[in-house]
C-alpha cells in the first residue's frame, strides 16, 4: 500500500515538474525573441541616428551659408 502511494505520488511530482519545465522553457523562448526583437529594433535606431548624424553637419552648413547669402550687405 504504501509502496503504490509513493508511487502515485512520484508521478505527480515528475508531471508536475515535468509542466512547470515546459512553462519555464516557454517562458525563457518568450524572454528570447523580445531580446533579440529589441537588439534589433537598437540596430537600427542607431543605424538611424548615426545617418542622421552624418546628414545633419551638411545641412546646418548649408543653411548658414543660404542664410548669410540672403542677408543684404
Amino acid at each position: 500500500m504504501t509502496s503504490i502511494l509513493r508511487a502515485r505520488a512520484g508521478e505527480r511530482f515528475a508531471a508536475i515538474e515535468k509542466t512547470r519545465q515546459r512553462a519555464l522553457n516557454e517562458q525563457e523562448e518568450t524572454a528570447q525573441k523580445i531580446s533579440e526583437n529589441t537588439a534589433r529594433l537598437k540596430a537600427l535606431r542607431l543605424a538611424k541616428e548615426a545617418t542622421e548624424m552624418a546628414a545633419s553637419p551638411t545641412l546646418k552648413s548649408g543653411s548658414k551659408e543660404r542664410a548669410a547669402k540672403s542677408l543684404p550687405s
